[in-house]
């Protein structure tokens, strides 16, 4: 029993942290405008818990005629691990993706929205799964077989279930600023076509690991670790690009909405985080956080104006563009008015 309980408590750890690690700088990387970390909770929850309860009543839904037609050959592991593992998982994940993207469409800007929450949701799903399998193997082997498979789900492919759901997000990212209808709907099945297609390669090259003498191991790794990395290369490119959208601010400064200052310190990253310290460390954790929804507000100007002039959308987002330059100017007021600071009520330029 302690042996059980001990194993759960470290399998969990074990499998927890380097997610944390990895979400971490997901989080850093999206910089320029930070969602909500209620969100974030609620992407990372859907993973964790509703997920897996619908993909395993579905895997078992699926898996009695899959195996009635295909009995105890290899084809049956082959195809259940391959094709209803991955339709089940990666479409179940990505429906919370999808239902920010259609009903909270203010907290869903671009690709790097989409990757975050893509991985939050693959997070929530693989230390559940991973935590289950660890204590499952140390149940069955003990701590020797506990700690091979550590080295393979945690050491190896820890980041998988994140990159398949990060496709779907990407693909939702990029519907996300697309003008065309039938861009906005290919995208997200083309990213969810791509997280199957991964998911499927993986659990497939796991299967035939025995009959290929590990061959297929190695090559799922590969793509796995590729597609990783395809991925950070991707959620680097999102920020530069989301970089560039903060100069639709320039005509903002030069209207009197935001100061020039203001503008460096919403678009230079290191700049912000050097004024929010003296923000905190003059002022107190209080005034910094409602200087920093501030500067989000700015950023979140930028970001709208982009996407009205991607888009073309309509009134709605005219709308949101004009509450955000009178929150601005509102909530400017409301913040200490020292020299130097961004919250200076801008002058004539």
């Amino acid at each position: 029993m302690m042996t059980c309980l001990l194993g759960l408590i470290l399998s969990v750890l074990v499998t927890l942290i380097p997610s944390l690690i990895a979400i971490t700088v997901l989080w850093w990387l999206d910089r320029y405008e930070k969602e909500p970390l209620w969100l974030l909770g609620i992407m990372f929850f859907w993973g964790a818990v509703p997920t897996i309860i619908m993909s395993l009543v579905a895997q078992v839904v699926l898996d009695r005629p899959l195996s009635a037609v295909l009995g105890h050959s290899i084809f049956y592991p082959l195809a259940s691990m391959s094709i209803v593992a991955p339709l089940t998982e990666e479409t179940f994940k990505a429906l919370i993706i999808l239902a920010i993207f259609l009903f909270y469409r203010t907290e869903f800007d671009g690709v790097m929205d989409g990757i975050l929450y893509g991985a939050l949701v693959g997070f929530g799903f693989s230390i559940v799964e991973d935590a289950f399998y660890l204590t499952s193997s140390l149940l069955e082997g003990g701590w020797g077989s506990w700690g091979a498979t550590v080295a393979l789900r945690v050491g190896l492919y820890s980041l998988n279930h994140s990159l398949f759901t990060a496709c779907v997000g990407a693909g939702f990212g990029v519907a996300r600023n697309a003008r065309r209808i039938w861009q906005r709907l290919l995208f997200p099945v083309l990213g969810w076509l791509l997280a199957m297609t991964l998911h499927g390669i993986h659990n497939g090259g796991a299967v035939l690991a025995e009959a290929t003498s590990g061959l297929s191991c190695v090559f799922l790794t590969g793509v796995d670790w590729m597609g990783a990395l395809g991925m950070l290369i991707l959620a680097l490119f999102a920020v530069r690009r989301e970089r560039q959208w903060l100069e639709e601010l320039l005509p903002e400064v030069e209207n009197g909405v935001i100061t020039a200052d203001e503008y460096q310190i919403a678009s230079v990253y290191r700049a912000r985080f050097a004024r929010g310290w003296r923000v905190l460390t003059r002022h107190g954790p209080l005034t910094w956080l409602k200087w920093s929804r501030f500067v989000q507000m700015i950023v979140d100007l930028a970001y709208k104006k982009h996407q009205k002039r991607a888009t073309a959308e309509g009134p709605r987002t005219d709308e949101l563009i004009a509450g955000l330059r009178q929150r601005i100017a509102r909530v400017r007021l409301e913040l200490p008015r020292m020299e130097g600071e961004t919250f200076i009520p801008p002058g004539p330029l």
